[in-house]
């Protein structure tokens, strides 16, 4: 839950699920729960091997200003990992589309490429086609193509 306060600019996608804007993305509670763990679990961990990091401790106390939610995880003492997990993300031309999310981590680094892939044949796959047909085109009930 965010509280009413100003929020800090996320310098990560998982500072912005904490404080940024709504996002197209859904989870269950499950998804969530485990997704929130994780984050946390990044940002504790970088707090470690970067104590002296000025911007960092700026954004872990924004966070804690803005999102009751990192609060509470954040004094648990939570710690998660990114794993394999589903992610839906609601587009607003085609709709629903759940991705396979994997989270590949560089051993030693703070690298993480996050990679979304559809299931060649599934919904979700056709979707994806159909985005690349439409690209980043923006439609609108009144617009007309010529």
């Amino acid at each position: 839950m965010r509280t009413g306060r100003a929020r800090p600019s996320p310098a990560t996608p998982g500072a912005a699920h904490f404080a940024g804007p709504p996002s197209r993305v859904s989870h269950t509670p499950e998804q969530k729960a485990r997704f929130e763990a994780a984050v946390v679990g990044d940002l504790r961990a970088a707090a470690a091997r970067y104590p002296a990091d000025a911007d960092l401790s700026s954004l872990i106390k924004d966070l804690r200003g803005v999102s009751t939610d990192f609060v509470r995880l954040w004094d648990t003492g939570i710690v998660g990992v990114h794993e394999s997990d589903t992610k839906t993300v609601h587009h607003p031309d085609v709709g629903a589309i759940t991705f396979d999310c994997d989270v590949l981590t560089a051993s030693g680094s703070d690298l993480r490429i996050v990679a979304y892939t559809a299931a060649p044949g599934s919904d979700a796959a056709d979707r994806l086609r159909l985005l690349n047909v439409i690209g980043t085109r923006t439609t609108t009930k009144d617009s007309t193509l010529g």
